[in-house]
């Protein structure tokens, strides 16, 4: 099913519903431990580990503070541990786009160079993928049967509206520091602020679907935009740390930073014109909005 709550449901067994969704599809994706493309198995996994760490932290504000403590660090423990996997491809695909953005401005032999370098490293990531997939899915296995026993009995309209209005609210002060000083960690920091808005916009899209769904794509592309600055920032660090990836005739690694850093500049400026449209309201007026579009579909008696 949809990533999204039902209200026709009763709202615990509609959270413990999407929880169970999105761990069981871990657990496919990663397949009996010898999935087709285990990078990309791994990649999945992860991203769904993080859309149910956005679902625990919307129901939240119902939950005992060591209750939320717990489920959220055994997510996040997993999804760290899913990490890293698929690094090396995303960086592929980063030189790809700078290639494609900066065509005609520079040597397509210095892009090349460096991808060709990418690609020894990539194939060698993708060998040793398969080796821990087992245990991968083992893992999730157990989250998934956990989920029954998650302590969600109390949420209701009231707590929904309350937890999404905090994630909106830890964005707009995590985009005020990212605006006033844009570093590599304030902007990682602010994209995962992002990325709750988006995931929680997209769970409580059925209280509103023309309003939210707008609205969760505004934030789907603030996150892709802050996401492509992400991947920047690691190819910059590994250009920096690897001489390896620019050792090749053709690749001048300053050149490459050069680049880099211009197109990190215009995304910047992207995700600032798009984060002042999406941060607009003040978090009160975001909550009261936002939750009356819940509570009133919450308290909407079943269909006949």
């Amino acid at each position: 099913m949809a990533y999204r709550l039902q209200f026709t449901d009763d709202l615990p067994t509609s959270v413990r519903r999407v929880a169970t969704e999105q761990l069981d599809g871990a657990v496919e994706q990663l397949g009996d431990g010898h999935p087709d493309d285990p990078v990309e198995a791994v990649h999945d996994a992860r991203k769904r580990l993080k859309k149910t760490r956005s679902l625990v932290r919307l129901a939240r504000p119902s939950m005992r503070t060591r209750d939320y403590r717990r489920e959220n660090r055994a997510l996040r423990d997993r999804g760290r541990a899913l990490s890293g996997a698929r690094d090396a491809d995303a960086a592929i695909e980063t030189v790809d786009a700078l290639a494609e953005r900066f065509a005609g401005h520079v040597p397509a032999a210095l892009f090349e160079a460096v991808r060709a370098a990418l690609e020894e490293r990539a194939a060698s990531v993708r060998a040793g993928a398969q080796d821990d997939i087992a245990e991968h899915a083992e893992a999730l296995r157990g989250l998934r049967a956990h989920v029954d026993e998650w302590p969600v009995e109390a949420v209701d309209g009231r707590t929904l509206a309350r937890g999404i209005a905090r994630s909106y609210t830890r964005g707009r002060d995590a985009f005020a520091v990212a605006d006033a000083d844009p570093t590599t960690e304030h902007l990682h920091e602010w994209r995962k602020r992002v990325k709750d808005l988006w995931y929680q916009l997209r769970l409580l899209r059925d209280a509103w679907p023309g309003v939210l769904k707008a609205t969760a794509g505004e934030a789907k592309a603030l996150s892709q935009l802050l996401g492509d600055d992400h991947d920047l920032a690691v190819l910059a660090q590994a250009v920096r740390e690897d001489p390896a990836l620019t050792a090749g005739p053709a690749a001048d690694g300053d050149r490459l930073l050069e680049l880099i850093e211009r197109r990190r500049g215009e995304l910047l400026e992207e995700a600032r014109t798009l984060a002042r449209r999406l941060y607009a309201e003040p978090p009160q007026a975001f909550r009261q909005r936002v939750g009356s579009y819940v509570q009133a579909t919450a308290a909407e008696p079943a269909a006949a």
